[in-house]
């Protein structure tokens, strides 16, 4: 038998138990639904990144193709070397 100032202490906590209950669930709910809503939008970025490093791999896979020609070599090998042909006279101006 339940002393006689508990009778009604069920009752009276009955709907903040219910309520405190069905807050902790809504919130785990919501903050899984907020994880869910930013993943998704980090995905989307990620795509988009990966979408320009895809085009950046084309046009550099272009270039490596090219690389290989003997026109881009010797024109490479002219301006970043310097270098030239040994009957080649070379002139340097400089200004002051």
């Amino acid at each position: 038998m339940l002393p006689p100032w508990r009778h009604g202490l069920a009752r009276r906590c009955l709907p903040f138990a219910l309520a405190l209950v069905i807050g902790g669930v809504g919130w785990v709910f919501g903050t899984r639904v907020r994880a869910v809503r930013e993943a998704e939008a980090d995905l989307v970025l990620l795509r988009a990144q990966e979408a320009e490093v895809q085009e950046e791999i084309l046009v550099l896979r272009g270039k490596l193709a090219a690389a290989a020609l003997p026109s881009v070599v010797e024109r490479e090998a002219r301006t970043k070397l310097h270098w030239g042909y040994p009957d080649e006279e070379r002139i340097v101006i400089m200004r002051r």
